[in-house]
């Protein structure tokens, strides 16, 4: 059975291979006790007045891999995970499959949950692969799609890599601000207008809601060029009048313009 004078010496030389040799297969009890002795020694590190970054980044990888297997609950571990960090910076080296490695061995039930939280970190302006790497293989192993999170919308979108649904991530693709670049950096106005799984209603419906709400003209450049892409129908125009007149009175005069010439062709054929 593993205690914590064992399992301490390859936490405290930033060992973290060793570290999920050492906390396989342990039962409940066990790994709660451990736990307790993990924390008080995160606490003790943290605030200890010889914590230096270079002294205190080897064992980070370490503690993540321990907490990830000894933590009780989805919370505890995602908090963990983002505190700690699953990538050595001198080295590069990163623990992303030791820590997927150790909760599987535990045979929880809440690890659809932790993909979750997880999911629910990513960040919403940048790209985080480490984390990224974490959650679709997670979701890979207890086959439940994260959620449409605002982080895996942005992924999406900056690296092609749909994590979840399409469908799902394309519904939430209008409530993410700063997206417009990228659409229009990655040619993403025809690839989501040509993509035959997404509902076209949708996107031109999602496509008019984010030019009403405005903001950045370079943010909304680039759903102006996915409406383009979508080139609606004159029965479509007609049919969403209401929201095209509410674009009218718009500060951002391209938007303003797009919706004058989509209402004047429309009634020009009613």
């Amino acid at each position: 059975m593993t205690d914590w004078t064992v399992l301490h010496p390859f936490i405290d030389g930033g060992d973290p291979d060793n570290v999920a040799r050492q906390v396989r297969q342990l039962d409940a009890g066990v790994r709660k006790k451990l736990a307790e002795s993990l924390r008080a020694y995160e606490k003790e590190q943290r605030t200890g007045a010889f914590v230096s970054k270079r002294f205190w980044a080897p064992r980070m990888c370490a503690m993540t891999v321990a907490g990830a297997a000894l933590l009780p609950s989805a919370s505890s571990v995602a908090v963990w995970i983002a505190r700690n960090g699953m990538r050595e910076d001198e080295t590069g080296t990163d623990v992303i499959d030791l820590v997927i490695e150790v909760l599987l061995d535990r045979r929880v039930t809440w690890l659809p949950d932790l993909v979750d939280r997880l999911a629910l970190r990513l960040p919403s302006d940048r790209l985080d692969p480490d984390m990224q790497q974490l959650v679709t293989g997670l979701a890979a192993h207890t086959g439940i799609a994260p959620l449409a999170t605002d982080g895996l919308v942005y992924a999406w979108i900056a690296t092609g890599h749909a994590d979840t649904s399409r469908s799902s991530l394309a519904r939430r693709l209008f409530e993410v601000d700063g997206l417009g670049p990228l659409l229009e950096a990655g040619d993403w106005p025809r690839k989501l207008a040509d993509d035959q799984s997404l509902d076209r209603a949708m996107l031109l419906e999602g496509c008019l809601y984010r030019l009403r709400r405005g903001g950045k003209a370079a943010d909304l450049n680039g759903f102006l060029l996915l409406h383009k892409a979508l080139a609606p129908t004159r029965e479509e125009v007609a049919k969403l009048a209401e929201d095209y007149e509410a674009l009218l009175a718009g500060a951002h005069a391209p938007t303003a313009a797009m919706a004058r010439h989509e209402l004047l062709l429309a009634s020009q054929n009613a």
